[in-house]
């Protein structure tokens, strides 16, 4: 064989890849959260708590984004974990050691840019 594949560099790439994925289903849930919770400031009157939020025509698609939002957080969760998972069983492998590393790297990302993104939300 010749290629990357006659030294085994290949092996874990789709750990990355899922790690990777769950970074940008975090940034993208954020931003279809984000865009919720806007779409109910924007309403007239006060913005009322999140669990207070009164089932009429105007306020169903904003909390339907937020809704969306948050499965796109929970999806963004489940690739991390499996990212995480694969990278730690990757790094015992001597051929899937730098690969194993990138995805834990980028599964642990995952958490650190929500809580960041989220927190940046709330402080505007």
């Amino acid at each position: 064989m010749v290629g990357p594949e006659a030294d085994g560099t290949t092996s874990g790439t789709w750990a990355v890849v899922v790690s990777a994925f769950a970074v940008i289903a975090t940034a993208a849930a954020c931003g279809i959260l984000f865009r919720g919770y806007l779409a109910l400031a924007r309403l007239p009157g006060e913005v009322p708590p999140l669990d207070q939020v009164p089932d009429t025509p105007q306020t169903q698609g904003p909390m339907q984004w937020m809704q969306f939002g948050t499965w796109g957080l929970a999806l963004a969760a489940l690739l991390a974990l499996v990212g995480l998972v694969a990278g730690v069983r990757l790094v015992r492998r001597p051929d899937g050691f730098n690969r194993g590393v990138w995805a834990i790297a980028l599964a642990a990302c995952t958490p650190v840019l929500a809580v960041m993104l989220l927190a940046g939300m709330g402080a505007t």
